[in-house]
């Protein structure tokens, strides 16, 4: 059946086959590429969930007042994760930190309780981290907010960089892979460059010429697409062992399905945007051109 569209529309299997793995090889760059840009997606959101909130709260404050701050910041769209930490827990945690009795020595804890807060991705910037700050400072029962600005915009900096970096990397390969398909897929049309014309000179029109070429241009991409990501996962596969955080990464928050379904629909677009280009290009050229 294969051989037989490929006929139809003029193809023939050895063209057929080495279009495929020239789109193939294609696809697996913009596979790697994808990969690339989710793993910077993830290590963005992981670095800036890091950043931490600490509300110290009054020495005198009572348990009720505790849980309604705890409630109040639970409510809160900005808020991702919250900790409360008793002075007991924060006198043990400074123990085991300094490996002396301080408590002993002073004769009373002087820590107060806390509150960790952990902000979504969303409001780790350094603009909404300075509202939610404005906000909780009016919160009944809080002495002082402890958050580490400095470090907070500096890691806001660097991601900017590093995300600018890759976007622009991204483009570059990106582009590079258009210019390879289309190539390829002008290459595969070009022995039909005469079929074209001479079916524009009896009156087909230019739709009706376009038509079966599309078909296969979209048949190109779906077979490129589904080889590139088996090599992709295959070699994913045999270096399981090296790639196993990669991996891992990849299959949190469905980025194998966004994997999957940019893949294709690259493959596919690219694919039949260059089989139009292509079949166009030989049917405004001129005939003396051909030759």
């Amino acid at each position: 059946m294969t051989k037989k569209f490929f006929y139809k529309t003029g193809g023939n299997t050895v063209s057929s086959v080495s279009t495929v793995i020239g789109i193939t090889l294609v696809l697996v760059m913009v596979s790697v590429i994808v990969i690339v840009s989710q793993l910077g997606i993830a290590l963005t959101d992981h670095y800036k969930g890091q950043a931490v909130i600490q509300l110290m709260l009054d020495t005198e404050i009572s348990e009720d007042a505790v849980k309604k701050i705890n409630t109040a910041l639970r409510n809160e769209p900005f808020a991702a994760e919250v900790n409360y930490t008793t002075k007991e827990e924060a006198a043990r945690i400074m123990q085991e930190e300094l490996g002396e009795d301080f408590i002993g020595f002073l004769g009373y804890n002087p820590l107060p309780s806390s509150i960790d807060l952990k902000l979504h991705n969303d409001y780790n910037t350094t603009e909404r981290v300075t509202e939610v700050v404005q906000k909780l400072e009016k919160l009944s029962g809080v002495n002082e907010i402890v958050y580490q600005k400095d470090l907070l915009e500096q890691m806001n900096s660097n991601l900017k960089k590093w995300r600018a970096g890759l976007m622009i990397i991204g483009v570059l390969l990106l582009a590079i892979a258009v210019v390879l398909i289309v190539n390829t897929i002008q290459l595969a049309i070009f022995s039909q460059r005469f079929l074209i014309k001479s079916m524009q000179l009896v009156g087909a029109t230019h739709w009706f010429i376009q038509r079966p070429f599309m078909r296969r241009g979209l048949w190109y991409g779906f077979i490129s697409g589904l080889l590139a990501l088996v090599v992709t996962f295959l070699l994913m596969l045999a270096f399981r062992d090296e790639m196993g955080d990669i991996i891992r990464v990849l299959s949190e928050k469905n980025r194998l399905l966004i994997l999957v379904f940019t893949v294709m629909a690259i493959g596919l677009f690219l694919s039949w945007i260059a089989t139009i280009y292509a079949v166009r290009k030989f049917l405004y050229a001129d005939t003396g051109k051909l030759y």
